[in-house]
């Protein structure tokens, strides 16, 4: 059998005008605990006060950059000539970063989908890191000081903000899988 220690403030029922109980009235006391016990924290709580809502805005929102520069790329240079656009990185790398983003956001009202958030998450991170790969061997290629340079570059930036985000979220899952396991 359980037991706890806890002080409590008795709190006697009295109905007379001085103050006095009569000897026929039953003795009614209250008890009431003098410090509130701590309640029961709701699941994944460690792991939402370190704001993975913030980052997986972030995600989202640099994944529809990534979409709208994949689109523009596209759509104003050759298709054949660069890397970039042969394999529509931005395209796929933002696409998936806004779907992984939107998961991550939600994970608040759905904790069962940690597991897949997680999943989702390294995908995103081998997606990137394959689209920087691809992203430096075509500016390796290219001439610096053109506009499609100086876009590439920028395509780069937003995969690399993408990839690091992906890593933190992956850290910050991976430690809370372990948390829950202990």
């Amino acid at each position: 059998m359980a037991s706890a220690h806890i002080e409590m403030d008795v709190q006697h029922h009295e109905d007379s005008a001085d103050g006095r109980r009569s000897d026929h009235e039953p003795l009614v006391k209250y008890y009431r605990a003098s410090e509130p016990l701590p309640g029961v924290k709701p699941v994944l709580h460690n792991f939402l006060r370190k704001g993975p809502a913030s980052w997986a805005a972030v995600q989202a929102s640099s994944g529809i950059l990534s979409v709208g520069i994949g689109v523009m790329f596209a759509a104003s240079f050759d298709i054949n000539f660069f890397l970039l656009t042969l394999f529509r990185v931005p395209i796929v790398t933002g696409i998936l970063f806004i779907l992984t983003g939107i998961m991550s956001n939600v994970l608040y009202r759905h904790p069962e989908l940690l597991q897949t958030c997680f999943f989702a998450n390294i995908v995103c991170l081998i997606v990137s890191v394959v689209g920087m790969i691809l992203l430096s061997i075509d500016l390796g290629i290219h001439v610096p000081h053109k506009i499609q340079y100086k876009m590439e570059v920028l395509v780069l930036c937003v995969t690399l903000m993408d990839t690091i985000i992906a890593a933190v979220l992956i850290f910050l899952i991976h430690r809370e899988k372990q948390n829950q396991k202990h």
